[in-house]
């Protein structure tokens, strides 16, 4: 490390003596008027040259010669405050204030014909100093060199504009009153770049993946403050579709696809996937310009990602009647029906896998948990004759929910709008267990019941950033606990004993239904419902004659997962 900075000092040593040679022979008068002061006069000018922020050699070099111009420190001296205000600039600009610090110069001796030195002198000086240290590094970092010449033309955007063309025709569902109807969405307004509103990071819009149909497209327009050859302005746009390059009056007007990525499709089916915040297609977009202006600002090259979402817009509707009741044990379990519509941007799609996520899934496990509760009721030690008498329907009703992306401009990323509408009931249940129950020498009637309806209603809409896709979301579930009744009928026996109820029986049917994020992986949003049974027990008290009273707690149901459905 010490070696390396030792030599980039004798870089830099190096360089400030090739400089005073090479002002020495451009004008010679200053070297013979100082004589031996006239290295120190060199050096004294290259320290404040860094002191006002230039650390390219080059930069150093053309401040340096306007010295030779205007004498030592001439930015502090009356009359050349327009050079003090030059430097004040950024020092990630220090090139343009060089730059312009010459062209000022050059004006103000074009305005003084009084002057001893021309314009047209000072212009042939700074030309031989910029071919001679030109490719030079900078303080500090001679040794590297520079990764491209640096401009010496003036070369700088006035203004740009970006504006979507033949974009997808958007038509976003919307609910409007109890009917939805598609309405169109209003396209972005064209975006302007210039020295009041700069490049966004990101540009926003929508478009179709290749196979899906015609990609949405860009229109730039350009106009060049000052341009440096052909080369410039110059555009490039780097993507999926690979590496396209314009420049020069190509960039004036052009306009150009930008497609979206292709979308897995949900393993669920069409629909079943919920308001997926899909990845966007991402196209690196540079307009290319040397950033050198002869006065004011330069706006620079402008360099933005463009983010292509899919412009697809869904609508899915679900409808489930209330399974009948019946007696569990039947070959064929009772199911309500369902019915299921999806549409992609109007066009019908194919519902028949998402209806049978509902009746081969979701009815499925319904019926699998009634016989597991039938199951559970018929070993419970003492029961004799148990059955069961169910009616069960998780997520009965009607469900109607809209999404898809929308890019209201295009200095903003899209974001996921959704509209929805549940009219359901999370769980509609009617258990009626039933059996004879001996224990300790009793006999009872034993009759369990766990009734009762739970409803999801639920409006959701979101179309603004706030509040967030959870935000809108996370509500569209409910949670459920429902109790026991329970009637104890005692029946003769031979030992006269008595078996009654002292207390309420505890443990309950609990679970959740409705939309939660998906747990498959990757984003949206599934339908699921879950379904537990918490311990029953029940508080009795056994009389008899012979032994007297004991207070007693029955176990009835353990417990245990009933249900665990997801559909996304």
């Amino acid at each position: 490390m010490a070696d390396r900075e030792a030599l980039e000092q004798d870089a830099w040593r190096a360089f400030v003596a090739a400089l005073g040679d090479q002002l020495a022979a451009t004008w010679p008068a200053m070297p013979e008027r100082l004589g031996e002061r006239y290295a120190a006069f060199i050096e004294h000018a290259v320290q404040q040259a860094q002191q006002r922020g230039l650390t390219l050699a080059a930069g150093v070099a053309r401040f340096v010669n306007l010295v030779f111009v205007w004498g030592p420190s001439f930015h502090d001296k009356p009359g050349f405050e327009w050079a003090l205000g030059l430097l004040a600039a950024p020092r990630e600009r220090e090139w343009a204030t060089v730059h312009q610090l010459v062209r000022r110069s050059i004006a103000e001796l074009e305005r003084r014909p009084e002057a001893r030195i021309s314009a047209a002198t000072l212009r042939a000086a700074d030309d031989q100093v910029c071919r001679a240290f030109g490719g030079s590094g900078r303080h500090g970092a001679m040794l590297a060199g520079l990764p491209a010449a640096l401009p010496l033309a003036a070369c700088d955007l006035e203004a740009a504009e970006l504006r979507l063309l033949d974009g997808p025709p958007l038509r976003a569902y919307r609910l409007q009153g109890d009917d939805w109807q598609r309405t169109p969405l209003d396209a972005p307004a064209p975006l302007r770049i210039d020295s009041a509103h700069p490049a966004p990071p990101v540009l926003g819009m929508l478009s179709r993946a290749p196979a899906d149909g015609p990609a949405a497209r860009l229109q730039l327009r350009a106009r060049a403050h000052a341009s440096c050859g052909a080369a410039h302005p110059a555009l490039r746009l780097a993507g999926s579709m690979g590496l396209d390059l314009w420049s020069g009056h190509e960039t004036r007007a052009l306009n150009f696809p930008v497609p979206a990525l292709a979308q897995a499709p949900a393993p669920g089916g069409p629909g079943s996937a919920i308001a997926e915040e899909t990845s966007p297609d991402i196209h690196l977009l540079e307009l290319q310009v040397c950033g050198l202006r002869d006065d004011g600002d330069p706006l620079g090259s402008a360099a933005l990602q463009v983010w292509a979402w899919p412009a697809a817009q869904w609508w899915v509707e679900v409808q489930r009647g209330v399974a009948p009741a019946q007696v569990v044990g039947e070959p064929a379990p009772a199911r309500g029906t369902t019915r299921c519509r999806v549409e992609c941007d109007g066009d019908s799609r194919a519902a028949q896998q998402l209806e049978r996520g509902f009746a081969d899934g979701l009815d499925a496990a319904t019926g699998t948990a009634l016989r597991s509760l039938r199951s559970l009721w018929q070993r419970v030690s003492g029961v004799e004759a148990g059955a069961l008498d169910a009616q069960l329907t998780l997520l009965a009703g009607r469900a109607a929910l809209s999404w898809g992306w929308q890019a209201k401009a295009l200095s903003e990323p899209a974001l996921m709008r959704v509209v929805g509408r549940l009219d359901m009931q999370a769980i509609e249940v009617d258990l009626q267990f039933s059996a004879e129950l001996a224990l300790e020498g009793t006999r009872s009637r034993l009759r369990l019941r766990c009734h009762g309806a739970v409803p999801l209603v639920r409006r959701f809409a979101r179309e603004t950033p706030a509040p967030t896709l959870v935000e809108t979301l996370l509500p569209a579930l409910e949670r459920f606990r429902i109790g026991f009744e329970v009637e104890l009928e005692p029946l003769a026996s031979d030992t006269g004993a008595l078996l009654q109820i002292t207390g309420a029986c505890s443990g309950a049917l609990v679970g959740e239904a409705g939309l939660r994020p998906r747990t498959s992986g990757g984003s949206g949003w599934e339908w699921f419902a879950g379904l537990r049974l918490e311990p029953l027990m029940l508080p009795v008290l056994l009389t008899d004659p012979l032994l007297g009273q004991q207070r007693r707690s029955v176990a009835l149901l353990p417990a245990c997962t009933l249900l665990d459905w997801r559909l996304g």
